[in-house]
């Protein structure tokens, strides 16, 4: 039986929005359209816009609001403008009741003027725009027709000046149960919006990105957040597309530490784990790939299986012999 793959981001997180467990590690997230992209840049300073189909980080789109309040002030009375009849309803003011006198207006506050900034960054290229609709016509060049999801940006953690996140991988293990068999780091490269290998970032240890941010007992106990929070994902997934085996959960850190879950990939990179220091994890990453299909058996496994089917044939030869 193959291994099923779910392409959507849209609709993994539809999924994923179903469970109680999972649900409150995802961020706002919208099918792209103008009017999602209105209401998302009023809500947060940062959003991702991403194709609902695509690999690697490639046409993502990050797009900041900066917001400026102007005040205006009211404009002063002259001396001049006072006349007779502005006298005579001072007098009159003079003569009300208690009353009246306590249900004087105060004076209005100056008008405010908010101006709005839309940064849209692509790779390393960014543009300004100073309008809802000069932004809307540069995503529609890049999108064209494509179906997008916009994202809540979430603020991550950096090392070394630089922003990270996560690669949380469950697999199925030999038991057919999910179990959480890795984690790695990815740092941006310089200027970029994303963390993808592919893009040109980097490996990192989970322990080397993150163990220098939080306290022993807080690393630990995010360590096993995490590990949890693969097997429930990896299980609510499973209730809508059963022939899932293996996902990569891609997780941010915001500035507190809290865990944000950006995108489940359903055919996740298995290699890169085999470049970190922990080979013990890699060769259980690899067994369990092996036995639910997403590898080949290795030489060494097919060399066995061929010695021990010569064995059983000699064996089989020097009986018939025997019973000559």
């Amino acid at each position: 039986m193959s291994i099923q793959r779910v392409s959507s981001k849209w609709v993994k997180t539809t999924v994923l929005q179903r469970s109680r467990h999972v649900n409150e590690y995802i961020p706002v997230t919208r099918k792209y359209s103008r009017q999602a992209l209105e209401r998302m840049t009023e809500l947060f300073p940062a959003n991702y816009i991403k194709p609902d189909r695509g690999t690697y980080g490639n046409g993502v789109m990050r797009v900041k609001t900066t917001r400026v309040t102007l005040a205006a002030s009211a404009p002063e009375e002259t001396a001049n403008e006072t006349n007779d009849a502005e006298l005579f309803e001072e007098s009159e003011a003079a003569e009300t009741t208690e009353a009246k006198h306590s249900t004087t207006a105060e004076p209005s506050e100056p008008s405010k003027l908010e101006l709005l900034t839309y940064h849209l960054q692509h790779g390393t290229e960014e543009q300004v725009f100073h309008s809802l609709d000069e932004l809307e016509q540069a995503i529609n060049k890049r999108i064209q027709q494509r179906d997008y999801i916009i994202q809540q940006g979430i603020p991550l953690m950096k090392h070394e000046d630089l922003p990270f996140d996560l690669r949380v991988l469950t697999q199925k293990n030999l038991q057919h149960n999910w179990e959480t068999t890795g984690i790695l780091g990815r740092i941006a490269a310089p200027g970029k919006i994303i963390t993808n290998i592919h893009g040109g970032g980097r490996l990192a240890t989970f322990e080397e990105l993150v163990l220098p941010q939080l306290k022993k007992d807080q690393f630990q106990k995010l360590q096993h957040e995490l590990y949890r929070l693969g097997i429930h994902t990896a299980v609510q997934l499973q209730s809508t597309f059963p022939r899932l085996k293996e996902i990569g959960i891609d997780i941010a850190l915001d500035d507190q530490g809290r865990p944000w879950i950006l995108e489940v990939n359903t055919l996740p990179g298995i290699y890169a784990f085999g470049l970190l220091p922990d080979k013990e994890a890699y060769r259980k990453i690899k067994r369990y790939a092996i036995a639910y299909g997403r590898l080949p058996a290795s030489k060494k496994s097919k060399t066995k299986k061929k010695t021990s089917k010569v064995s059983k044939a000699q064996a089989s030869a020097l009986k018939r012999r025997t019973a000559r």
